[in-house]
């Protein structure tokens, strides 16, 4: 049964000049799992599944990342004040870490990289004893890469952080276009038997999913979450 929390605003924080996060006081009774997200909602039926972007070891506050694209939703959010609240239910969703020893390769595109953010701050906190982990992400340029800093400076044993742009002005060592089998080939050790997380909008989803095929991954070696629309 999904829950129904009341949650109270507390700040708004720039990812990037599109990309805001939003948090709000940890409900009572509120627990997910990183990777999860939740039904957030406004009133006046401006209601909007949202991943969390924040970890359940970060549990002050729950957090979600959202691109803003001026829709009314977007501008009712703008306009939230601090104290005031909102609804949200759940948590739902099963883009969670399960837990193995064996390479794990997460493909995020664009602001699909939230549940990514909290599924691997979580593991950086609790200090898993987990194999390699290879996070090739996608975007636009380097002013549209969410979470840049953190990202870059995520501490496990045997990580590595690809970035794929199309435009790769002032970022060294990024490659250009988009994420596909050949990079994913380049970056994924042959000899791994890897699982994939695969985060992003439909049409990159499709895509990535197209190219694992050519590289002979077995479908029950993906995961995927799908953001529709951006509303």
């Amino acid at each position: 049964m999904t829950m129904e929390y009341r949650t109270e605003f507390l700040e708004r924080i720039e990812r990037t000049p599109t990309a805001i996060s939003y948090r709000f006081k940890m409900p009572e009774g509120f627990n997910f799992i990183a990777g999860q997200n939740m039904l957030v909602d406004l009133g006046n039926k401006l209601a909007h599944p949202l991943s969390l972007s924040n970890c359940p070891e970060e549990a002050e506050f729950i957090e979600f990342t959202k691109r803003m694209t001026g829709s009314p939703y977007c501008r009712r959010l703008e306009s939230l004040e601090r104290g005031e609240t909102i609804s949200v239910k759940g948590p739902a969703g099963k883009f969670c870490f399960a837990g193995s020893s064996e390479t794990l390769v997460m493909i995020a595109g664009g602001i699909g990289i939230t549940p990514i953010r909290s599924i691997l701050t979580s593991l950086e906190k609790k200090k898993e004893n987990i194999g390699t982990v290879i996070l090739i992400y996608g975007n636009l340029n380097r002013e549209d890469i969410a979470f840049r800093d953190e990202l870059e400076s995520i501490k496990l044993p045997d990580y590595h952080l690809v970035h794929v742009l199309s435009d790769i002005t002032g970022m060294e060592n990024a490659y250009q276009g988009f994420v596909n089998a050949d990079i994913i080939s380049k970056e994924v050790p042959k000899s791994s038997d890897a699982h994939y997380m695969v985060s992003g909008p439909p049409v990159m989803i499709e895509a990535i999913k197209k190219a694992l095929a050519t590289i002979d991954v077995a479908e029950d070696r993906i995961r995927t979450d799908t953001f529709f629309g951006y509303s």
